[in-house]
């Protein structure tokens, strides 16, 4: 058997519910489309598929590594991180409280946190409501760089951080705009309010209450228990076949994109939005409103039309019907969560690559779904479609390497010699950046667990760096008389101390 071809496991769940019977879909040449892009494209990162139908899972699958070097296969217990799709979970846990008297989507801002003078916000007007759909019109990328990515912070720096929230420049207090701001602000007041952090919170009021007994907001608690953990690849890396060094630590799981979990646990949960019973394991009433959309908008991501969010949920109309989904997506990792309330159908996606990953799942949903929804011409459809996604995915990677080829060509445009950026650069809030320069001139820059080595930029006294892998951001240094006093990032400045 091909070398990919071994790596890929699929499991057909017996399908022996009456509702299902002998009408009962067959995904079998799932498989053999998913084998098909890995071989075509000989990049064989994890990928794992749970589908559902009328309260079961009816369909697992499982396919590539979930450590390529290691050749260690993706299989029903493989954890993945997924980002983003961590949001149901927490707005679905907000609604609990609230049912319990515990929190009230109505309450401001300001009163949240009542000793915080939030400058040029009006915090009266802004709500816990508007914090979960994205409404706020409050911007804070100091606390999401933090959160999310240097890991630098603990209780005290973070409701530090939170009083350093200002006005979003681009959408208005009532306006729709997709950030992590909200939920990382609501949950510092929760883990303080709640005398419990919030990873302890979904534990006890979400995965226990389902049985989902491998998903946990704690990457250690997963290493500890010695859960195999999928790890990050990206298509677009220079070696796609090497992990990224940019992994998830404690640190680094946060309100909007925390979890690590499974394709049947993840598949139990869409299990409780599809059929929640009163005096089930979670609060019917929770359920049921935490899918009714909050706010208008009008987006598409790939196939998915998005015309409303509501608490931790896309809405929108996928293939005539209504759909609720949240995906995530980050370095080495993209999750697709979807499923349809009229018609008692949902889907699990899970990769561990943050490129190629999309562009699969896309079409392993569509093809799914026009399964579930006997749509004509389906089968024909997705060969087609998978049979164009390795060209597309070629013509990707040229386009990568062209421009990675153009960032690497350009010139310096520092005014001093490089040594002289060298250094320990401080935030009150964010701790410690550092800039070293080798005798080679190669600069690198630290931040927490974040790491890149630096490469020119256009405008003066800029660099470029990839403090997450395969997205650049640019450092500003401030120089005045010769001498380097600090550098920002997305006017996060941090002074130099030495």
């Amino acid at each position: 058997m091909n070398v990919l071809t071994a790596t890929a496991l699929v499991v057909l769940a017996a399908l022996s519910s009456p509702a299902l019977g002998a009408a009962a879909p067959d995904f079998s040449p799932l498989a053999g489309l998913v084998r098909q892009t890995q071989e075509a494209t000989g990049y064989p990162f994890g990928t794992a598929v749970a589908v559902v139908k009328d309260g079961a899972i009816v369909y697992e699958g499982y396919f590539g590594y979930a450590d390529i070097a290691a050749r260690t296969p993706v299989t029903r217990d493989t954890v993945f991180y997924i980002a983003s799709a961590t949001k149901p979970f927490f707005a679905l846990n907000a609604l609990l409280k609230e049912e319990a008297g515990q929190l009230d989507m109505r309450r401001s801002l300001q009163q949240l946190f009542p000793d915080i003078r939030f400058a040029g916000i009006d915090a009266q007007a802004v709500t816990v409501r508007d914090l979960l759909i994205h409404a706020s019109g409050v911007d804070n990328p100091s606390l999401v760089w933090a959160t999310a990515f240097s890991g630098v912070h603990d209780a005290g720096s973070r409701r530090a951080l939170v009083a350093a929230s200002e006005l979003d420049a681009e959408a208005a207090h009532g306006t729709f705009k997709y950030t992590n701001v909200g939920y990382n602000i609501l949950s510092v007041w929760m883990d303080q309010r709640l005398a419990m952090r919030w990873q302890d919170q979904l534990d006890r009021a979400v995965f226990r209450p389902l049985a989902m007994e491998h998903t946990t907001a704690s990457i250690s608690k997963a290493q500890a228990a010695g859960w195999p953990m999928a790890r990050p690849y990206s298509f677009a890396s220079v070696q796609p076949r090497e992990p990224l060094y940019l992994t998830k630590s404690d640190d680094t799981m946060h309100a909007a994109g925390g979890l690590v979990s499974t394709a049947p646990d993840l598949a139990r949960f869409l299990m409780a939005q599809l059929g929640p019973a009163e005096g089930g394991a979670l609060a019917k009433t929770a359920v049921e409103r935490s899918h009714v959309p909050q706010i208008a908008l009008a987006s598409k991501y790939l196939d998915f039309p998005r015309s409303g969010y509501a608490w931790g949920w896309y809405t929108g109309t996928y293939k005539g019907k209504t759909m609720l989904h949240h995906f995530g997506g980050f370095a080495g990792f993209h999750a697709h969560l979807s499923f349809m309330p009229e018609q008692d159908v949902a889907l699990v996606v899970l990769n561990n690559d943050d490129v190629l990953g999309a562009q699969l799942t896309n079409l392993i949903a569509d093809y799914v779904y026009g399964v579930l929804l006997r749509e004509p011409g389906i089968e024909a459809t997705a060969t087609r479609r998978f049979g164009e996604l390795p060209a597309k995915a070629a013509e990707a990677r040229t386009a990568a390497t062209r421009q990675r080829g153009v960032i690497q060509a350009r010139a310096w445009n520092l005014s001093q010699p490089r040594a002289r950026y060298a250094g320990t650069y401080r935030h009150d809030r964010l701790g410690d950046m550092t800039v070293q320069v080798d005798a080679d001139q190669h600069m690198v820059v630290r931040w927490g667990r974040l790491v890149a080595a630096a490469t020119g930029a256009e405008q003066p006294e800029h660099v470029r760096v990839e403090l997450v892998p395969n997205a650049g951001e640019f450092l500003v240094f401030a120089v005045a008389n010769g001498e380097v006093q600090a550098v920002a990032l997305e006017n996060i400045v941090f002074k130099k101390v030495h």
